[in-house]
């Protein structure tokens, strides 16, 4: 075996070391733990395992590239021919809105769609259609005809889906995830919690390497 092999096998064995022990730090007392975040309640929006096991809690907004970006990643996990399926099966996955009002004009718009959506059985449908359409969103002035079209798409009552967003139940899901998300520090997204901690800005590589580490 030549030197360069051995730097190699060394540099590997260095790298898996660091990554497992970040995991180890990560899930026995690294990072902060909330309460109130961790609590997965009736309304939350959950796929993946149904153990809660592992739970992975992920605050977005639907005007940030950043979001979609790990969304489509986490969307690639859930096809069984792909090599991260696995995930699928040891990790619950919640969404939580986290609209950034403040610098997107249709944050709140797209995520009362998008909760509305649930009504009808297609939360995660919806979520991934107007992901899907994100770079639209900066020059729509026809909020309601971008939402109706993107709902027509994927079979759901657009004008049901129009009426529902106004309704208390849809506003409170949004506003409470928005809360909770505020108490717990957030100020930018996503933010993602791993059972409870919340985890440091990473990239969806990263991300990934920590679930399947799991």
């Amino acid at each position: 075996m030549n030197r360069k092999s051995i730097i190699l096998i060394i540099g590997s064995v260095i790298f898996l070391f660091l990554l497992l022990f970040g995991v180890y730090k990560l899930l026995n007392g690294g990072g902060n733990y909330y309460e109130k975040v961790a609590f997965v309640s009736s309304s939350d929006h959950i796929k993946w395992s149904p153990n809660k096991k592992h739970v992975l809690i992920t605050y977005s907004d639907l005007q940030c590239p950043a979001c979609k970006v790990f969304e489509e990643m986490f969307t690639s996990f859930e096809s069984s021919s792909s090599p991260d399926f696995d995930i699928t099966k040891k990790v619950t996955f919640v969404y939580r809105h986290f609209p950034l009002y403040q610098i997107h004009e249709h944050a709140f718009d797209t995520a009362y769609a998008v909760e509305a959506a649930s009504k009808q059985d297609k939360f995660y449908q919806m979520l991934n259609a107007v992901f899907m359409k994100q770079s639209k969103l900066d020059n729509t002035k026809d909020i309601n005809a971008f939402i109706s079209q993107t709902a027509n798409k994927i079979g759901l009552d657009s004008k049901q889906l129009l009426s529902d967003m106004k309704t208390k139940g849809v506003v409170d899901k949004v506003q409470n995830d928005l809360s909770s998300g505020e108490q717990a520090n957030i100020n930018a997204t996503p933010t993602f919690f791993l059972d409870g901690k919340k985890l440091e800005p990473m990239i969806p590589n990263d991300l990934k390497a920590l679930l399947k580490s799991l």
